[in-house]
């Protein structure tokens, strides 16, 4: 059965009440109801030969690690330092791997859930599990990122058996149709002091070999490191349709009607809860983009910790700690709380770099659990009427109904949903920039695949934020009034603040593919990544 997901649609605001702020109004941006619905989770990109540039480089169509004859060079033959290709991961920590059979929500074979996005090393994490039939299950714990053999992935704990048992029927809590899984504590992970910081992988196994997934992240608080690679939980929960049952499965997009059929915004929750499993196989929506980064960047040269969007709301990240926060994924849901911290970081001079797009689009409250577990719900009622916006709580609008559109922040900002049926490629500009120092590349040329998913780009009348640089300018196709194909334009940009900081907005959800996906992967693209993190980290001089 295929993950009910969001319409990508553009809806026209005029027909919905604006969405505006000084100086115009804009497409809002809808994931909700009717057909044509994609999985929630793309196809695996699969490998294509790649488009050879100006930075000469052999691209392998097989093995992940098949890498460069010898040295890329720029035009004028400056050689360009040869940069790690994507790290070789064997995938035998995703619930399909082989031998084993990804779960689905309608059989449930095994599900689980995590007590926390985040844990500090030395510290436990629980996991409530729900298996059917009644039977024994395995926990391995892999670590996405860079091992020390030079993999994309590794196994770095495997539980002894534990009894697993069919838990309690979910319940929906009304009138927010939020999903709540009452499920008893079945597993307690102990994080040793000695594991790295990082993006880890709970892969639940069951006697018969059926799988799912648990994300979560391990933190390395108090540790100061180049960059803090923020990952977007907030927002893979927001799209969590679990369970994709046609009859209970809610996410901040959808919900089912009384006839299973998908519904919309009408229908969809207006909270949803961190205490339920994620669906189908249990990985987030999206979470390729931040497995992506995270396998690439490992491989630079730079020391790294994690944390999770929860962290950054609940003021456990000091940024003063970081030269750089990087929000390696689509991250769509923003606390006032978080927004603060961001904005914080980037006046005392912390870099920061979005590697996707659609960012700080939705604002959004942390809500505790029935139990009284803080930040353990996500609140958004987004076109509806939302009873706690009294005083001074802010209704969970968008950003930019609350006059703060969030280029105000990023340089740019989520213009539309690209419908085109094929990654479009990015147009590169100012290639005179340091940061597309040593790619070789010249005003006008193109990069394969990069465009793709959602974009963003710079509103002339929006007032207020830092000076940008427009990097790309690369034309799509989005979904106009009536359903009507419509010309739209992606950027890529680099801004600047007063006190020295840099953001980056890549403006596309491909960018990252670019930097470690087999069939997608960039030297050009690697290259320029790397001058604008050694720019933020002072590798090299502003």
């Amino acid at each position: 059965m295929h993950v009910p997901s969001r319409r990508q649609s553009l809806l026209i605001l005029g027909g919905l009440g604006l969405a505006a702020t000084a100086g115009g109004a804009y497409l809002l941006e809808n994931h909700g109801g009717g057909s044509g619905k994609p999985a929630a989770n793309p196809p695996k990109p699969q490998p294509q030969p790649q488009a050879r540039g100006r930075a000469k480089s052999t691209y392998g169509t097989g093995d992940a690690n098949e890498g460069q004859e010898g040295e890329p060079s720029n035009a004028t033959g400056e050689t360009v330092p040869s940069l790690a290709l994507a790290l070789a991961d064997d995938g035998a920590w995703r619930p399909d791997a082989t031998g084993y059979l990804a779960v689905d929500d309608e059989g449930h074979q095994i599900k689980g859930f995590a007590s926390a996005t985040s844990i500090n090393v030395g510290e436990s994490i629980d996991f409530h599990i729900s298996v059917r039939p009644a039977q024994s299950f395995t926990v391995k714990v892999y670590r996405i990122g860079r091992s020390a053999a030079g993999k994309g992935s590794e196994l770095v704990f495997t539980s002894a058996k534990v009894t697993g048992k069919v838990q309690p029927a979910l319940k929906v809590v009304a009138p927010t149709r939020t999903v709540v899984a009452p499920w008893q504590l079945s597993y307690t992970l102990n994080v040793p002091n000695t594991w790295r910081g990082g993006l880890y992988v709970a892969t639940l196994e069951t006697a018969d070999k059926y799988r799912s997934c648990i994300p979560f992240v391990v933190r390395e608080d108090g540790k100061p490191a180049d960059l803090l690679v923020v990952l977007p939980f907030t927002t893979y929960q927001a799209y969590n349709m679990y369970p994709v049952d046609k009859a209970l499965g809610a996410s901040l997009y959808n919900a089912y009607q009384p006839d299973g059929r998908e519904g919309g915004a009408d229908i969809c929750a207006t909270r949803v809860s961190f205490d339920r499993p994620y669906h189908q196989d249990g990985l987030p929506r999206l979470f390729e983009l931040d497995q992506a980064f995270a396998q690439w960047v490992e491989a630079q040269p730079y020391t790294i910790s994690y944390a999770s969007s929860i962290d950054l709301h609940a003021g456990r990240i000091d940024p003063a700690k970081y030269k750089a926060l990087v929000f390696s994924g689509h991250d769509e849901y923003w606390t006032p709380q978080m927004r603060a911290v961001l904005q914080g970081a980037l006046s005392r001079g912390v870099s920061a770099a979005f590697m996707a797009a659609n960012n700080v689009y939705w604002n959004i409250r942390l809500d505790a659990s029935q139990g009284g577990s803080q930040y353990r719900q996500v609140t958004c009622y987004k076109r509806r009427p939302d009873p706690a916006a009294t005083g001074s709580v802010a209704p969970t609008v968008l950003w930019r109904d609350l006059n703060q559109p969030e280029q105000q922040v990023l340089g740019s900002m989520y213009t539309a949903i690209i419908t085109d049926t094929q990654p479009q490629p990015l147009v590169v500009g100012e290639t005179g920039h340091w940061f597309w120092a040593g790619t070789g590349l010249k005003n006008g040329e193109q990069i394969p695949r990069l465009v793709a998913g959602e974009a963003d780009k710079v509103f002339p009348h929006v007032k207020g934020g830092p000076k940008t640089t427009v990097l790309a300018t690369s034309p799509f196709t989005a979904e106009g009034p009536k359903n009507t194909p419509v010309k739209d334009t992606q950027q890529t940009v680099l801004s600047q603040y007063p006190s020295g900081a840099w953001m980056f907005n890549a403006g596309t959800f491909h960018w990252n593919h670019g930097l470690s996906t087999p069939g997608f992967v960039d030297v050009r693209i690697q290259r320029a990544t790397r001058n604008l993190l050694d720019r933020m980290t002072g590798k090299r001089s502003a």
